[in-house]
């Protein structure tokens, strides 16, 4: 008896810690959860997005698109193109909402030439949804990894499912940074001036090195928003040679400058929450540094398109 109500308790405080989770925004949750599985499987592996089981197949096709952007964007894994997918949907008649066996989904795989299946389920809990997606490996049918978030209703998710946004959130717990923010000052001339970091090499400014001098500013300054919109960073600022941005998270955000003159440009850290910065030890969150070569990498390939 004893042993049964101790495995009731573990239950109850597992249901009631995954309940607890912060509330977030859908684009969020699939940012958070599409960078948690390119951290966990391995690098130019082969995917699929499958399906995400749903009462609403216009839901389910939305976060089975953005969730697909998502890891597409990251550049380090490898996606099945959607047209594949759907013959194989129109061949094995099966719907992208609908509910699909183990078995099922690794034949899918198989067909595909998948290493790994992605998909999911988006329970209704009233007030919030409760999205659930898991990874699984095609050749030992192991599941890779499972990641869930708790979603409230904004303006996106009302639009998809017909919902009320009056049971709307707003994650008190993590402020968004101010626009105005900044710590780079300029000169007369107009060109920023370059933050002194507490320490060379410090994560503070981190000198772009994709795109040789001279600089053409029009057109980096077109590239770099671009990038910025695929890697899903928002512009809260523009001005004479810099631009002012943030990538957020569940309970998380990062704000940066990114500076640039017809000589140079660089990414200055402006500041972040839940990151653990410590700019003085030279710390930060190890993704950090890979949010940077992203956005290096967008930049080049659309400054040279």
């Amino acid at each position: 008896m004893k042993k049964k109500v101790m495995v009731f308790a573990f239950l109850w405080i597992s249901v009631f810690l995954g309940f607890a989770q912060e509330v977030v925004t859908l684009d969020n949750a699939l940012i958070d959860i599409g960078q948690y599985f390119t951290g966990r499987l391995p690098a130019r592996s082969k995917v699929v997005v499958l399906n995400i089981s749903s009462n609403s197949g216009r839901l389910s096709e939305y976060v089975i698109e953005e969730f697909t952007a998502t890891l597409v964007n990251t550049g380090r894994l490898t996606v099945v193109d959607r047209h594949n997918l759907d013959l194989i949907r129109d061949e094995m008649n099966f719907q992208m909402s609908g509910e699909v066996s183990d078995d099922s989904a690794l034949s899918i795989g198989r067909k595909l030439g998948a290493q790994t299946i992605i998909s999911g389920s988006i329970d209704d809990l009233g007030d919030i949804l409760r999205l659930r997606i898991r990874a699984i490996s095609v050749e030992t049918a192991q599941i890779l990894g499972i990641q869930t978030a708790n979603v409230g209703v904004d303006r996106i998710l009302a639009a998809l499912t017909g919902r009320n946004t009056a049971t709307s959130f707003s994650p008190s717990n993590n402020p968004p940074p101010s626009s105005t923010s900044s710590t780079s000052t300029f000169s007369s001339g107009g060109k920023p001036q370059k933050k002194v970091p507490a320490r060379a090499g410090n994560f503070e400014v981190i000198q772009g090195r994709q795109i040789p001098i001279p600089i053409d500013t029009s057109k980096f300054q077109l590239a770099m928003l671009e990038g910025l919109e695929q890697r899903k960073w928002t512009v809260d600022q523009e001005g004479t040679g810099y631009i002012l941005c943030t990538l957020r998270g569940g309970n998380w955000w990062a704000q940066i400058k990114i500076c640039y003159w017809d000589d140079e440009y660089w990414y200055e850290y402006v500041n972040s929450n839940n990151l653990d910065a410590n700019p003085a030890r030279n710390r930060i969150h190890r993704n950090y540094d890979n949010w940077i070569s992203n956005l290096e990498s967008s930049l080049r390939r659309n400054y040279y398109r």
